[in-house]
């Protein structure tokens, strides 16, 4: 059974309409502001991506999850256009996508179970936009593959990206201080921990008994973050965040926490709470162990410089609109791409970026 055939049997929405009847309209959220060739882009879009975003790093701030929700969209449409000129095979990816939802759904027992968990995992609340994502994520893997030579493209062969050559290692390794430093590792965890019951002194005395266990070292960090209802593991240093975690992240050290501000310990409370799970600073390798290092690391360099040339082509032929209705767009779309791009009319009511 396909995707659409779910939709139906389960009394869904319809299928919402090409442009010109989503514009004629009259709902604000379903009128496209940005077109990338045959790619259609409507508020609504942007604000369920930046929904999906806040909700898998709660710590994101409103107005940065609306510009990366912008962004990621913007090279979504951008993606499918590199697909269709690399000949990726999107219908057989679309029906796996139909498939791979179906055995969830199956996985999970039931409808019911799988939006929970869905919703609970992505922030995805309905079928037919998990589809999507998984739609997605399949050509964007294969997109990347073809372009960074780990994949055929069809009938044209393999990419080929020169690995670095022996004197190349040897030459970053003199002249860039930063290629003879292991990098830093930092890893810290968001933990909340919510009321259980009607008593919020217990709430405390619980969050208050586990730091006190932590300090005296009667519970691992580890065990700390498995007693917590939530937790979200994080690697290097955050962005898009709050100040409190900023600050705090930059300068703490290993096993450290520190307790949100907005932390309620009263009715319904929840008490949030920062901790660093390993920061240990950068040091200088020897050439001996530094060198296959840097090899892998000129040859993610190279594949990377590859990957956005490729985009930033992709980008110069693409046909790209946007409304003129949100100022700041226009600008910032076409900063994005790297060129300037068509805009229409702004219509009375406008909003800011």
């Amino acid at each position: 059974m396909k995707i659409s055939q779910i939709l139906l049997v389960l009394g869904a929405l319809p299928y919402i309409a090409p442009a010109a009847i989503a514009q004629e309209s009259g709902l604000a959220n379903e009128t496209v502001i940005i077109q990338v060739n045959d790619h259609l882009i409507t508020k609504a879009d942007i604000m369920d991506e930046a929904r999906r975003l806040l909700h898998q790093n709660p710590l994101m701030a409103q107005q940065a999850s609306e510009v990366r929700a912008y962004t990621n969209l913007v090279q979504q449409g951008l993606l499918l256009q590199a697909a269709a000129e690399l000949a990726v095979p999107l219908k057989q990816y679309f029906a796996l996508a139909d498939e791979f939802v179906l055995k969830e759904i199956e996985r999970a027992g039931s409808m019911n179970n799988f939006l929970l968990e869905k919703n609970n995992e992505l922030g995805i609340l309905e079928i037919e936009e998990f589809r999507d994502y998984i739609y997605n994520n399949f050509v964007y893997t294969h997109v990347l593959r073809i372009v960074a030579g780990s994949q055929q493209t069809a009938g044209k062969g393999f990419r080929v990206i020169l690995e670095p050559s022996p004197k190349e290692i040897r030459h970053a390794y003199k002249e860039n201080h930063e290629y003879r430093m292991a990098p830093a590792i930092l890893k810290w965890s968001y933990l909340k921990f919510y009321q259980k019951g009607d008593s919020a002194q217990a709430h405390k005395d619980m969050v208050g008994k586990a730091l006190t266990d932590l300090e005296n070292g009667a519970i691992s960090m580890q065990e700390l973050i498995d007693l917590a209802d939530d937790a979200i593991a994080n690697t290097g240093q955050p962005e898009d965040t709050a100040a409190w975690v900023l600050d705090f992240v930059s300068s703490a050290s290993t096993g450290a926490y520190k307790i949100g501000p907005k932390s309620n310990f009263g009715s319904q409370g929840t008490v949030s709470l920062v901790v660093i799970t390993e920061n240990t600073p950068p040091k200088e390798y020897p050439f001996t162990e530094a060198q296959s290092i840097i090899a892998k690391r000129l040859m993610g360099e190279r594949r990377i410089k590859v990957i956005d040339d490729f985009f930033k082509e992709t980008a110069t032929k693409a046909n790209i609109w946007v409304t003129g209705d949100i100022p700041g767009l226009k600008d910032f779309i076409s900063q994005m791409i790297g060129r300037d791009i068509l805009t229409n009319t702004p219509s009375k009511n406008s909003e800011e970026l």
